[in-house]
């Protein structure tokens, strides 16, 4: 009995429900972005530990993880050559989306290579992804506003890493990213959630920005509520409402922490799950990112 009640709340949306992963990565990161890398080896106690993961990671890896956790898509980071990604969304249509790296150490050749992915695969890149605050970069310079003009143009969301380690200076905190908001105002712009003051400030600048919505990820190391909830993401939604926050879940290889991650959304109230799970990210990225599901009708309550 128990299990066809199971099955009959899955069949009618009631169940798992979708999930949209807007934040995985092709690998090996370490060897395609070993700047990057090194400073989150300095920053995360496991540094180590993650370089190896991502040494050894496929992307196929990655749709054996979304089937397992029952994940409906991916936006995943494509850092250099992306014929691996290109192959495997060919052969598993309506599971992997492209998110455009963009190398703000070098703004012109990074540019072109954003050109080139969006212009040539319209239909798989739906953003563009990039990392100013971890190489010491401030996003309002001059340099990169052709890049969000470029954006503007082709409807592109941005996503911005802010970094936020103790005593960082202004291009890390939220004030360039509320500036940025406030420059563009037609600029889709997705922060990375990120430590420190953002859990204080992040909230403000959702409230006042319309374009500006907050990707969560790594919550899951943070303090769990008594039903295993982090509490800082139960937190962040008293005061910030779900309408502009997403998941992300920063895979960039086999652990278990992709599952946690996953699991933590799907115990959200239903209201703030529809919207952390898959709705702001289809608000963000556009309906192709729903796969193969199709919108909901009624009442459904995925």
């Amino acid at each position: 009995m128990a299990h066809r009640v199971s099955w009959l709340a899955e069949g009618l949306g009631l169940g798992l429900g979708r999930v949209i992963d807007t934040h995985a990565h092709d690998v090996p990161l370490s060897r395609k972005l070993p700047r990057l890398f090194s400073h989150l080896d300095r920053a995360l106690p496991a540094g180590d530990a993650l370089r190896h993961q991502s040494e050894a990671a496929k992307l196929s890896d990655l749709i054996e993880d979304m089937d397992r956790a029952r994940v409906t898509s991916s936006l995943v980071v494509l850092h250099e050559e992306p014929a691996e990604f290109f192959r495997l969304a060919t052969e598993h249509p309506g599971r992997l989306y492209g998110l455009a790296y963009y190398d703000s150490l070098s703004p012109r050749q990074g540019l072109e290579r954003v050109r080139s992915l969006c212009e040539d695969h319209p239909d798989l890149i739906l953003g563009v992804t990039t990392a100013f605050p971890c190489f010491d970069l401030d996003p309002r310079m001059n340099d990169f506003a052709p890049l969000y003009d470029y954006c503007l143009q082709r409807d592109l969301p941005v996503q911005f890493h802010p970094g936020g380690e103790p005593g960082a200076g202004e291009a890390r905190g939220p004030m360039a990213i509320g500036v940025l908001a406030r420059t563009y105002p037609r600029l889709k712009m997705v922060c990375l959630h990120a430590d420190g003051r953002w859990h204080a400030e992040m909230p403000g600048l959702l409230r006042r920005f319309p374009n500006l919505f907050l990707q969560v990820e790594a919550l899951q190391h943070a303090e769990l509520e008594g039903d295993g909830e982090p509490r800082i993401l139960r937190t962040l939604l008293r005061a910030a409402g779900s309408g502009r926050v997403m998941y992300g879940s920063d895979w960039r290889g086999r652990t278990d922490h992709y599952f946690h991650r996953v699991e933590a959304v799907r115990r959200l109230p239903w209201w703030q799950r529809q919207n952390v799970a898959w709705r702001t990210a289809v608000r963000v990225y556009g309906p192709r990112m729903l796969g193969n599901w199709k919108m909901e009708t009624g009442n459904r309550r995925d």
